[in-house]
């Protein structure tokens, strides 16, 4: 039979928790895409629609990759002089390995849907397609306030 001494047992805490410590300090921050790869991008592809991308490292909970996805949707409704914005498209993991693309995911003719998914090298992605509304839009199935998002989200955001 082996006994552990105390001084094993504080030596593996610590080691738990320097691990723990490094895992927290590599979770994505709320910023524009950087170098890394990782942050929120938005691309223009209608008058008032938006695709907006928020990319994180594997230790970003999905979570909050979800809130900063929205938190970046109602900041690009506000800098717009829009109020609300509707989900036309929510997103889903984007895809990180890549396909042979074939007629219908690339047609030799224009579409008018939102462009094809980003390959993402590496790590996680969440996005969605947005469209702007001035005025709370009757048709629209699910749509959100702006300044709703950012006051409901503010505490979860403080340490962005």
């Amino acid at each position: 039979m082996r006994i552990r001494s105390p001084h094993h047992s504080s030596v593996l805490r610590l080691s738990v928790l320097v691990l723990l410590l490094t895992a927290t300090a590599c979770a994505t921050r709320y910023k524009p895409k950087g170098a890394f790869g990782d942050g929120y991008s938005e691309q223009r592809v209608g008058t008032d629609v938006f695709m907006v991308t928020f990319d994180a490292s594997a230790f970003t909970p999905r979570e909050r990759m979800d809130a900063f996805l929205l938190w970046r949707c109602a900041e690009i409704t506000l800098d717009h002089h829009a109020s609300y914005f509707g989900i036309v498209n929510d997103g889903k993991p984007v895809r990180r390995t890549s396909t042979r693309p074939t007629l219908i995911d690339k047609p030799p003719f224009p579409t008018d849907t939102a462009p094809s998914e980003p390959e993402v090298p590496s790590g996680r992605s969440t996005r969605m397609t947005i469209q702007l509304y001035p005025e709370r839009p009757d048709s629209v199935e699910r749509y959100y306030e702006a300044r709703t998002i950012l006051q409901r989200l503010a505490p979860l955001m403080s340490g962005k």
